[in-house]
């Protein structure tokens, strides 16, 4: 999971301007159930077949525990070409390692367009007990043009003084929407929300907390997601996140999370409201970075400068930015080296834009409309 650094069930809903996306350009692919032996291991040849005309697609693997890692090993495109291969270094495609699910999404690059025909994965598993695991793909069939639009539940968890009613007139509350709709708008999306109440227990997730490598917290409010739409992500908003007892802005599931599959543990993702008051600007700009790494996006630049995203476009900050000696680039030692970037790793100041090729991977994501 990525951790930014930025110090629902399905209740009342309130909609927006807009209603529910179409989902029309959707297809589903079930691939069935895959095995590993107590030990962990590889599930096997995962193979998915991407109909012409697809602009996205993502394969989907789980679930196999909050206790167990797993990720992408082997993945080959329907021409033969190996673009993943997790015993070599230098990929261009990206793959992390995840617990209970591991997404596979395609493209997150321009480097490596979606072909039709059938790819090849394989997905390696951690052990500790005999895994059952169910894989299916998810395939957008529509055109992309220079627009796109997205759709987000926003869901309240326990924000206080703030519901799905009060939030569309509260002026920190959209100040911080706007701020999201600025952003996104560098590459030529659109934002559309649905105001929800969570209907569990808000006590029980208002503030959400990760302990070490348990995130069964995290994962299991993330499991509550409903939206109204397959298309729609869903924003958890709690009063505060919390890592090893360090207060954190944002944390979204991936990257990439399960685009358009929902219930699971990679189903949208969780954002801090503490500081909606203060910094409501600041808020918007944690939803943006957060959905971003949703839909497939990495940091420009990580924090120690010493790895950057697969697009070919993304300032990059290099370690040697580091002058200060702490380990650590920040925004001020990588001004105009990807600092203003929505995907930078830290807080960015002022308006932060998206370059081209994270438009492109954005617009062709199962979740985006065109």
């Amino acid at each position: 999971m990525i951790l930014t650094l930025w110090l629902a069930c399905d209740g009342d809903k309130v909609l927006d301007d807009t209603g529910a996306v179409s989902s029309d350009d959707l297809q589903v692919e079930a691939l069935g159930s895959f095995s590993t032996g107590d030990t962990g291991g590889y599930l096997g040849d995962v193979s998915y077949t991407v109909p012409d005309g697809a602009a996205g697609a993502m394969l989907y693997c789980g679930t196999f525990g909050d206790s167990t890692l797993g990720s992408l090993w082997y993945l080959t495109e329907p021409d033969g070409t190996l673009i993943y291969d997790g015993d070599a270094s230098g990929n261009t495609f990206r793959a992390s390692f995840l617990d209970d699910a591991v997404p596979v999404l395609s493209p997150i690059t321009p480097e490596l367009p979606l072909q039709s025909g059938t790819y090849a994965a394989n997905i390696w598993l951690g052990g500790g007990q005999p895994k059952s695991v169910n894989c299916e793909a998810v395939y957008k069939v529509a055109s992309v043009g220079n627009s796109a639009s997205v759709q987000l539940e926003l869901v309240f968890v326990g924000v206080p003084d703030l519901d799905a009613t009060s939030a569309k007139d509260d002026p920190s509350f959209q100040a911080a929407i706007a701020q999201l709709e600025t952003e996104w708008a560098t590459a030529g999306v659109t934002v559309s929300t649905i105001y929800s109440d969570f209907s569990g227990s808000a006590d029980t997730y208002a503030v959400v907390n990760v302990s070490g490598d348990d995130y069964s917290e995290f994962n299991d409010l993330l499991r509550t997601s409903n939206p109204v739409s397959d298309k729609a992500v869903t924003v958890f908003l709690v009063e505060e996140l919390t890592i090893d007892g360090t207060t954190v802005l944002g944390l979204a599931a991936g990257p990439p999370g399960a685009s358009t599959l929902h219930g699971t543990s990679k189903s949208g993702a969780i954002i801090t409201t503490i500081d909606l008051a203060s910094a409501p600007e600041d808020v918007g700009k944690i939803i943006a970075h957060e959905v971003g790494h949703f839909m497939g996006l990495y940091h420009t630049s990580e924090k120690t400068g010493q790895t950057h995203d697969p697009l070919a476009d993304t300032p990059e900050c290099p370690a040697s930015a580091d002058t200060d000696g702490n380990g650590t680039v920040n925004t001020s030692e990588c001004s105009g080296q990807g600092a203003e970037n929505v995907m930078w790793w830290t807080l960015t100041d002022g308006d932060a834009e998206l370059s081209g090729d994270q438009e492109w991977v954005l617009h062709r994501n199962p979740v985006a409309a065109n």
